[in-house]
C-alpha cells in the first residue's frame, strides 16, 4: 500500500525532528500528538512549545491532518530561526558595545587632578568632549539596518528585525518612523506568536 505521508512532510521543507503519538479508541476515534523541534533550536526556551493534538475519524485525519498543521510547523521553525538569529545578534551587540567603551576609555583618559590656586580653578572649567560619530557612518549604518529590517520583516523573521531595529537615541530625526516600526513589527509578532498558541490548543 502506497501513502503519501512521507512526502507532505518533506514539502513543508521544514528541517527538523518530528515525535508524533497516535492513540485510538474504540469507537474508531483517533487522537494525534504532534511536535515538531528545529534541528538547531536556539534555547530551553523553546522546549515550552507543546505538541499539537488533533482528533477525529481515521478519514477526518487523511484529510486535514497535513492542512491543519502544515502553517503552524513553518511557524514554529520560524520562531527558531528567529531565536537563534536574535541572541546571535545579541552577542554581536555586546561585543560591538564593549569595543566601543574600550576605545572611549583608551581616547579620553580622565584629567589628572593638579594642585595650585588659580590653575585649578582653570582645570575645573575645562571640560572634555567626546568624539563624535562620524554623521556618514551614522547615515550607512542606518540604511543598511533598514534595508536587513525589510527583508527580515518580508520572510516573517520580525523578532530578528526588531533586535537589530536603530535606536531612536542615534537617530532623533528617525524618531517617529523608527516608533512606527517598532510598533509594526512587535504586532506582526504577537500576532504570529498568537496563531501559533490557536494552533497547538487542543
Amino acid at each position: 500500500m502506497t501513502t503519501n505521508f512521507f512526502e507532505n512532510i518533506a514539502a513543508m521543507n521544514v528541517p527538523g525532528n518530528w515525535k508524533l503519538t497516535i492513540h485510538t479508541d474504540e469507537q474508531g476515534q483517533f487522537t494525534v500528538s504532534a511536535l515538531f523541534t528545529a534541528l538547531h533550536h536556539a534555547d530551553n526556551a523553546t522546549k515550552a512549545i507543546p505538541p499539537m493534538l488533533l482528533k477525529g475519524t481515521a478519514t477526518e485525519m487523511d484529510e486535514g491532518f497535513f492542512e491543519t498543521i502544515t502553517q503552524p510547523v513553518q511557524q514554529t521553525a520560524g520562531l527558531y530561526n528567529n531565536l537563534n538569529a536574535y541572541h546571535k545578534e545579541l552577542e554581536k551587540a555586546r561585543v560591538a558595545s564593549k569595543m566601543v567603551q574600550d576605545k572611549k576609555n583608551k581616547t579620553n583618559p580622565k584629567p589628572k587632578a593638579e594642585t595650585g590656586g588659580d590653575e585649578t580653578e582653570e582645570n575645573d572649567d575645562i571640560e572634555v568632549s567626546e568624539p563624535q560619530p562620524n554623521k556618514e557612518e551614522l547615515k550607512k549604518a542606518y540604511t543598511e539596518a533598514m534595508q536587513k529590517i525589510t527583508e527580515l520583516n518580508a520572510a516573517c523573521k520580525y523578532a530578528e528585525a526588531i533586535a537589530i531595529l536603530p535606536s531612536p537615541e542615534d537617530y532623533p530625526e528617525k524618531a517617529a518612523e523608527l516608533k512606527g516600526k517598532l510598533g509594526d513589527l512587535t504586532r506582526k509578532r504577537n500576532q504570529m506568536e498568537q496563531a501559533l498558541s490557536l494552533f497547538n490548543q487542543d
